[in-house]
């Protein structure tokens, strides 16, 4: 896939029909490492939810993008938990687009807002342990494995462990 083809751009409520059906595509994976995939049954809980973010947005308790792709729609990522410059890092993707680096440059995008206009000093990323797309996103991104949370995101039975990731602002502007 072309980067220069993928954009990060603000939500649009017109934007839940598009993301709905990316979510109700691939619910089953989704929800396995993302509960809230579970219980967005319809066009109106992702059209209340991107209510909710842009409430947040406003607040400036969030920074989050839809993710674009050729004129599409294909996932969402954000920052949140914003304190003292850190924040961390959620993302999804739908199945269609997974495999082609898409994750990967829309991080970079991210880190770029985060580090250059956010002024943050750190970005961390919690992946669950066995969730391997989602950590090769932070290798491939040169995050640093800081360790494991033991039972730290909750799943659909119950708990699974976490690898925190993480990068410095000192470690972004090595690689601009």
């Amino acid at each position: 896939m072309d980067a220069q083809k993928i954009e990060l751009k603000s939500p649009l409520t017109t934007d839940a029909g598009p993301l709905f059906t990316l979510i109700d595509q691939d619910r089953t994976n989704l929800a396995h490492w993302l509960p809230w995939a579970a219980t967005t049954l319809t066009i109106a809980d992702e059209r209340i939810f991107l209510r909710y973010c842009q409430g947040r947005i406003a607040d400036k308790q969030l920074w989050l993008s839809v993710i674009w792709v050729a004129g599409q729609p294909a996932g969402m990522i954000d920052l949140h938990e914003f304190k003292d410059h850190h924040a961390d890092v959620g993302y999804w993707l739908g199945r269609e687009f997974r495999g082609q680096g898409i994750m990967s440059r829309s991080l970079a995008l991210t880190e770029q807002v985060g580090f250059e206009q956010l002024d943050l000093v750190k970005i961390s990323l919690l992946a669950a342990l066995k969730n391997d797309a989602s950590r090769q996103v932070a290798v491939r991104n040169h995050y640093h494995q800081d360790g494991i949370l033991r039972q730290h995101i909750p799943a659909l039975n119950g708990y699974t462990d976490a690898v925190v990731y993480s990068k410095l602002k000192s470690e972004y502007q090595k690689n601009v």
